[in-house]
């Protein structure tokens, strides 16, 4: 009969990686080239947002955002425990080291397609060619800088992945936005 580890050995590794990833951010990551690229891909795209985002649909835009980044959140940390992609440098020791991509720049990119591409045919094409950036321009040049390592996973999966990210959200925020407006016209 095996031995299954006890939540208290489970615990005690987790204690055990806290330490060595502290201690490895502290002398690998902090206040290194990689450290201030996260920072600011972490900073300027929310200024960039702010200056370009329609304010007449500013709730309509930002729950787009909000959406693609639970969603990119949620996969990405699956994506990780799984091993099938790792972060080997990260902003900060306490906070997920997808931070930077899955709350700021998938969101923020997502949310500007969303804005500017009304259709379904232009916004599409626009989702096809942003996750063209990211899975083919973005992904490997932030491999290059090890900021991001593929372990079991290939550009082309993530190329398809965004795609399916920002078409189901926007066909979340579509429905969403139809059911209230049909709600509103019941109150009427």
């Amino acid at each position: 009969m095996s031995k299954f580890p006890s939540y208290e050995e489970v615990q005690k590794v987790r204690e055990k990686l806290r330490d060595v990833s502290f201690e490895h951010w502290v002398q690998d990551d902090l206040f290194s080239f990689n450290w201030w690229l996260l920072m600011a891909a972490t900073i300027l795209p929310f200024f960039i947002w702010w200056r370009l985002v329609e304010k007449e649909r500013f709730f309509e835009i930002l729950a787009f955002g909000l959406m693609c980044g639970v969603f990119a959140c949620f996969l990405d940390v699956l994506g990780v425990d799984l091993l099938l992609w790792g972060y080997p440098d990260k902003l900060f020791h306490f906070i997920l080291p997808l931070m930077p991509a899955d709350f700021v720049v998938i969101p923020v990119s997502g949310m500007l397609i969303y804005q500017y591409f009304r259709t379904w045919k232009s916004f599409s094409a626009a989702s096809v060619i942003l996750a063209a950036i990211f899975a083919y321009i973005i992904e490997p040049l932030f491999s290059l800088l090890n900021i991001f390592e593929l372990i079991h996973w290939k550009h082309t999966y993530s190329f398809i992945g965004f795609i399916l990210l920002f078409l189901a959200v926007c066909f979340v925020v579509l429905g969403l936005k139809k059911i209230s407006a049909e709600k509103s016209g019941e109150n009427l």
